[in-house]
């Protein structure tokens, strides 16, 4: 508990033993950004999720090249038809993601796999609330890395990567873990993300972020509906 509550840096043996390197030196001069939300969410606030992380997109674009990286569809709770393949859909099933890509840029899962050299996240950031809540008075946007409020869904292997679900596919990996409490729109983190120097992050639990600009043009903009 203690190995998932905190950072922890892969060791440098990690890529040793006929590992890939986590990034290919032929893969543009870019960075990732992926997100997944809570398992039992359903498919409306996954859609909502990704207008928030569009959001925050943008606003890394000012600074730097990014890339968001589109969660493969898996598992949803109301997805009840067992004889139809439910793991690793890529959002060309459900959106026209060429059209996405006129707004923002952005890549499958699959295509970040053979961009970046492998299936290594460098840096996964759980997303949750202030242990001690938002007190009455001034809202105030912050967000602040603490100790996890609660049990990560990883686990550390022998190589002291950290495993999970990742859209069904059990063979990718991160490197380093941090819970980090939020409070406030997605934008709120494009500081810790431009000062960061990993080069793939993983927002997980996004839907703890709220919209930049609910309802406006940037809204309307990057919406899926």
């Amino acid at each position: 508990a203690a190995a998932a509550a905190a950072a922890a840096q892969a060791p440098p043996e990690a890529f040793q033993a006929g590992q890939a390197a986590p990034f290919s030196s032929a893969a543009p001069h870019r960075r990732y950004l992926l997100y997944d939300v809570n398992p039992p969410e359903g498919f409306n606030l996954r859609r909502d999720v990704y207008i928030r992380i569009a959001s925050l997109i943008k606003t890394l674009l000012k600074s730097e090249a990014w890339v968001l990286v589109l969660p493969p569809w898996g598992h949803l709770y109301h997805w009840q038809s067992p004889d139809i393949h439910q793991v690793r859909i890529p959002w060309l099933e459900f959106f026209d993601v060429p059209s996405l890509n006129k707004n923002i840029p952005v890549i499958e899962y699959e295509e970040f796999l053979a961009e970046s050299g492998g299936p290594f996240i460098e840096q996964i950031y759980v997303l949750q609330n202030y242990a001690e809540g938002w007190k009455e008075g001034t809202w105030e946007e912050k967000t602040d890395e603490r100790p996890c409020i609660d049990q990560p869904t990883y686990s550390v292997d022998r190589q002291k990567y950290y495993r999970g679900w990742f859209w069904g596919y059990e063979e990718t990996r991160g490197l380093k873990l941090t819970c980090l409490s939020v409070q406030g729109s997605a934008s709120i983190i494009a500081p810790l993300l431009l000062n960061t120097s990993s080069r793939s992050v993983m927002l997980d639990r996004a839907e703890n972020l709220l919209h930049d600009h609910y309802s406006g043009k940037d809204y309307w903009d990057v919406s899926i509906y």
